[in-house]
Order: C-alpha cells, then structure tokens, then sequence
C-alpha cells in the first residue's frame, strides 16, 4: 500500500471512529439509567478510543497479539479490531 492510499485510509478510519465515538457518547447519554445497556456501549466507547489512540500512534492495523499486518477488509468492517483474524479465531 502507497503512503498516500495508506494515509486516505488512516484519514477514513479516524474520521469513521470519531463519528462512531460520538454515536456512542449520545448513546450513552441516552441510556442513563440502563446499567446493563451503558455497560455495553462502554466497553464499544473504550475500544473506539483505543483504536483512535493507536491511530495517532502508529500501531493501527497492527495484531496486538502477533505484531503482524490487520487484515484490510476487517479493519474496513470493525475499525475498532486490535487482533487479526488468526489471534482473534485463537482467543475463542
């Protein structure tokens, strides 16, 4: 991948989670009351900030078990994945 189409997708995933954070953030809001519900949607805002985080770190499409490459199609289906699809099929 190009440095370029590789900083439009960077670009596209961030902008995508932002979107996706704020979602979770009116979710949230809306859910006061619904410990089971805001438990939930915690778990989903933590690991949104995560990936952000590792955004503007440079690991994102990194295995944070394996080190190796994220598949590209499931980064583009579940931005918020931290685990290729080998690690992930491993943990259960």
């Amino acid at each position: 991948m190009s440095a370029l189409v590789k900083d439009r997708f960077l670009s596209d995933c961030r902008r995508e989670l932002l979107q996706l954070h704020a979602v979770l953030m009116q979710e949230l809001a809306e859910a006061a009351g619904k410990e089971s519900q805001q438990g939930h949607l915690l778990v989903e805002l933590r690991a949104c900030e995560e990936a952000i985080k590792r955004i503007d770190i440079g690991s994102f499409g990194r295995c944070k078990i394996c080190g190796e490459a994220i598949e590209l199609n499931r980064l583009k289906a579940e931005p918020t994945t931290s685990c290729c699809l080998s690690c992930s099929a491993k943990q259960g």
